[in-house]
């Protein structure tokens, strides 16, 4: 039988394109990407520019592109202005116990830990639970004795100063809880809870006095308040929600999938469904015009944890199998493992959390009263009507309000995107 032989295909030659023809699409695509970008950001540059412009120029009809005479006083001038008032305590005391509140938690949960497993017993793991607990008691009767002082000659609700109190009591007592199911040495925690009462009252005192001289009507103040108030509502958002995260992602215990499920069906809820029932209470609590109405409500955002859960899911165990066997306790894992790897999508829930608070304009229109307790958004509505001709000095405060969150998102754009993607599709 003969043998049928087949010649190989010939191959084809492709030509290859010239690189400089490579050279022109890119150049091309970068053009057109700019200018997409320049017709988008055009209105924000506009604006920033005709915070350099006489009021003429910025009702002018054709309008310019660039101001005839950059009047650079025009930024100095928004924060000079005076609407007037005057510093309230009740509002500078709640100022500087929120942030004292927010020292304390730092302090403690960064140094009030350490591994006592192979320790022999002592005296100390006897005491130290119920030492502990006496010395958050008397932190309570302390807070309570200083807004009573602070607040002595001024028209307050009677339950202000207890039910504050009790709020920060619960918060400390959290902080412990959290610490005491790590099997510490409680030597080392009473030790720290004692430094950590010590500097959050010297924070305290160091915030309320910074409220009281940064006035009350001026810019000055309102970009006071919403920047402190922004970044300490963020980070305790960030603490109790990584915590609840981590439970719920990380942990088996009876419940779970029923709290998972109540967190998901809580964030279907309007707003506008809790707002009455929610400003009845914080009135009832003495909280209407302070902090404690805008801080304390916002510690848990179930939006947050939900997607701080879909993340850790995704870690492997394998990290904290072997911590296990090195005799790593839960809250060890959570602080020293968890917390690193999970920098991408805590960078995020920081970032919505600042920006939700810091472009928040019902709650501190609803809670807050007095001038020297308004954040920009509220502020910027009452600068208008007192100013209503200057025009360049509206855009400054406009600029004033935009311009830092667009530089925290620019500065962190990498960490957010990379969070989003792996909270939504490797959960």
């Amino acid at each position: 039988m003969a043998s049928i032989t087949t010649k190989p295909p010939v191959a084809v030659e492709q030509k290859k394109p010239s690189p400089v023809w490579d050279y022109v699409i890119v150049g091309l695509r970068y053009f057109v990407l700019t200018a997409v970008a320049l017709l988008v950001f055009l209105p924000f540059i506009l604006a920033f520019l005709g915070t350099f412009k006489t009021n003429v120029e910025i009702i002018a009809f054709p309008p310019t592109f660039l101001p005839e005479t950059w009047l650079w006083e025009n930024w100095p001038t928004l924060f000079t202005t005076d609407l007037g008032g005057s510093v309230r305590p009740e509002g500078s005391t709640s100022i500087g116990l929120t942030v004292g509140a927010f020292a304390f938690l730092l302090t403690f949960l960064a140094t009030g830990l350490a591994s006592n497993l192979n320790a022999e017993e002592n005296i100390w793991q006897r005491i130290g639970p119920a030492l502990s607990v006496i010395l958050i008691a008397l932190s309570g009767f302390g807070i309570n004795a200083y807004l009573n002082n602070a607040l002595a000659t001024t028209r307050v609700p009677p339950s202000m100063a207890p039910s504050v109190s009790i709020a920060f009591v619960i918060l400390l007592l959290i902080a412990l809880g959290v610490i005491g199911m790590s099997s510490p040495d409680w030597r080392r925690v009473v030790t720290s809870l004692v430094a950590s009462i010590a500097i959050g009252a010297v924070v305290t005192v160091l915030f309320t006095a910074f409220a009281g001289l940064a006035g009350a009507g001026t810019y000055a103040r309102w970009f006071f308040n919403t920047a402190l108030l922004s970044i300490v509502r963020a980070c305790l958002q960030i603490f109790f929600s990584s915590m609840a995260a981590y439970a719920l992602a990380r942990l088996n215990f009876p419940g779970k999938n029923a709290i998972f499920a109540f967190i998901l069906l809580s964030m279907t809820i309007p707003g506008a469904i809790t707002l009455v029932p929610s400003y009845v209470l914080i009135a009832r609590l003495g909280w209407i015009n302070t902090w404690y109405s805008l801080v304390f409500p916002g510690l848990i955002v179930p939006g947050s944890i939900f997607m701080l859960t879909q993340f850790l899911k995704a870690v492997p165990s394998d990290l904290e199998e072997a911590a296990k066997i090195d005799g790593a306790s839960y809250f060890q894992m959570y602080r020293d493992l968890i917390l690193p790897l999970a920098r991408p999508a805590l960078l995020t829930v920081f970032i919505l959390n600042f920006q939700g608070m810091w472009n928040d304009y019902l709650g501190p229109l609803l809670y807050m009263r007095t001038n020297d307790m308004w954040v920009l958004n509220v502020a910027l509505q009452v600068f208008q009507q007192n100013f209503k001709q200057d025009w360049n000095l509206i855009l400054v405060g406009a600029m004033v309000n935009a311009i830092p969150v667009l530089i925290l998102f620019a500065a962190f754009s990498r960490y957010y995107i990379e969070g989003v993607s792996y909270a939504g599709v490797k959960g």
